[in-house]
């Protein structure tokens, strides 16, 4: 049987800790996949820095290091903005963090979709049109680039569902590019994150472990919270999920805390490729 992968995140590390020192100390207690926040001052994609990005793929290739992702900070960007100008910039944005994806070697650019006005009606439908247009230039020039976009569900975004993902995916044609399932983003719109990952199920590439109090949206440490991890340890062992997880915790102990969530995990009987 394949076992799935577990990885760590660095956005708890944003403030606090360059990305090099980041990946450094994940890798020190047993990380081989990593998800790499791009917000400065923890790493910069639009500073064409590179020494740097030839820095940080050092340290991958001499940890034995694998780069799923780089992700913007969805608070900086909005791909979903009635401002063409808003948009662009977002566009712009992405298009830096794919050049530095390109440089780190990374297998994906995660994509969010933006983030809506929630209490102006009908927002959705006005500005999914926008939205479907940025996303198409961004899908342009990650091909060109030789990337690919793993698109994740956002409890602020015009894609907060799994099945809004699987509409705007089928609908233009995007059948094939892969999903970040994040639970707590997901239970954060009251998504029951069991019933969401069977409904995107074949296109799971990453599954998002953090835990959070009914009714917010948080990613705090696993077991603090209300998530049921018994039943999504459970359907990924009955499934025989073989993809990656990664635990993305927000919390002043970043480490301490993608330790213990790793060995949460464990209790739950959930097993390995490469054990952290």
């Amino acid at each position: 049987m394949t076992l799935p992968t577990l990885g760590a995140h660095t956005f708890g590390f944003t403030w606090d800790c360059p990305a090099e020192a980041a990946i450094e100390r994940l890798a020190d207690v047993g990380y081989r996949t990593i998800q790499l926040m791009a917000s400065p001052p923890h790493f910069d994609p639009w500073t064409e820095d590179a020494d740097r990005t030839r820095r940080i793929r050092a340290l991958f290739e001499r940890y034995g290091l694998s780069l799923l992702a780089l992700d913007l900070a969805s608070s900086d960007i909005n791909l979903a903005s009635p401002a063409s100008h808003v948009v662009d910039f977002a566009v712009e944005a992405y298009a830096a963090t794919i050049d530095r994806a390109a440089e780190l070697g990374a297998h994906w650019i995660c994509v969010g979709s933006g983030r809506r006005h929630a209490l102006l009606a009908k927002a959705n439908t006005r500005l999914m049109p926008g939205f479907r247009e940025a996303f198409a230039r961004i899908q342009e020039k990650a091909q060109r680039s030789g990337i690919s976009i793993i698109l994740e569900n956002h409890p602020q975004g015009l894609l907060a569902s799994a099945s809004d993902i699987v509409r705007f995916l089928d609908a233009e044609g995007y059948t094939e590019m892969p999903v970040i399932y994040d639970v707590a983003n997901a239970f954060a719109i009251g998504e029951d994150p069991v019933e969401g990952m069977k409904v995107l199920w074949p296109r799971l590439g990453i599954v998002h472990l953090s835990d959070a109090p009914k009714g917010q949206w948080r990613h705090d440490p696993i077991g603090s919270g209300e998530i049921d991890f018994f039943a999504i340890a459970g359907l990924l062992r009955e499934q025989n999920y073989a993809g990656r997880i990664v635990l993305e915790i927000l919390s002043d102990r970043p480490l301490d805390d993608l330790k213990a969530g790793a060995a949460a995990l464990k209790k739950l009987g959930l097993a390995f490729a490469i054990d952290a």
